[in-house]
């Protein structure tokens, strides 16, 4: 969306009091890495990590990537199998994930002016710890951190809006689901947002359609171009 088109949508904006990000291609540049790992080891069976298949695996807890994974292409080894030689792949690699662009300047703007925010991932406990390790003291801005893949709270991953939900109810205040603004990298997050009763400001893979990412509240090309005034937040 331009943001011509973004400021002709102004009205449908409602403002919010408190943010929940995701993690994963969002906020850290992981996807990138992980789809490299899963590719090395499709390799000896000839088979491709797809776009689509990439899709439909982002946002969902890891356990569920990997069965979700193994599934597909029947291959010759367990759910388990298959989570140790990703993180053998890894290994050495995810202290150094880089963050996205424009993350530390929207973090440290929201933080400076008070605003309450939050992580609800995917991901399990031990991932996140390596993979923000290099990026602790800006994560320090963060209230709390839920995690689907480790929260036993969280019954369901996305696209269901457990995770989100969860993350809502641990502020301090416990907002109302529309006074929290979620920003997601995934299609199955921008569900979860939206079955949550949340807006959702979507940066997607430049390859998502127009189409498949409509449902979102603002689809972004990157966190840089972020407005926080579109929801009532105080300007950058």
């Amino acid at each position: 969306m331009s943001e011509e088109e973004a400021g002709s949508r102004l009205c449908s904006f409602q403002p919010v009091t408190h943010c929940i990000f995701e993690l994963d291609g969002l906020l850290i540049d992981s996807e990138r890495l992980r789809t490299e790992t899963v590719q090395r080891i499709l390799d000896p069976y000839g088979h491709t990590y797809s776009f689509d298949l990439k899709m439909r695996c982002m946002g969902k807890p890891d356990s569920e990537q990997a069965a979700l994974i193994v599934n597909t292409f029947n291959l010759p080894f367990s759910m388990t199998e298959f989570e140790n030689q990703q993180e053998l792949q890894c290994r050495g690699k995810m202290g150094f994930i880089r963050l996205m662009p424009g993350v530390e300047r929207l973090l440290h703007h929201l933080k400076s002016f008070n605003i309450p925010m939050a992580i609800g991932s995917g991901c399990g406990r031990d991932s996140f710890r390596i993979k923000t390790r290099r990026h602790s003291r800006l994560f320090d801005v963060f209230h709390h951190v839920v995690l689907s893949g480790s929260d036993e709270e969280v019954k369901e991953g996305k696209p269901a809006p457990d995770v989100f939900l969860t993350t809502a109810s641990r502020f301090d205040d416990s907002p109302e689901p529309n006074k929290c603004l979620v920003f997601e990298s995934s299609l199955v997050g921008m569900e979860a947002a939206l079955a949550a009763g949340m807006q959702v400001v979507l940066v997607p893979d430049p390859l998502v359609s127009i189409r498949a990412s409509a449902p979102a509240t603002l689809r972004l090309r990157s966190l840089e171009v972020f407005k926080p005034q579109y929801f009532g937040l105080p300007p950058l």
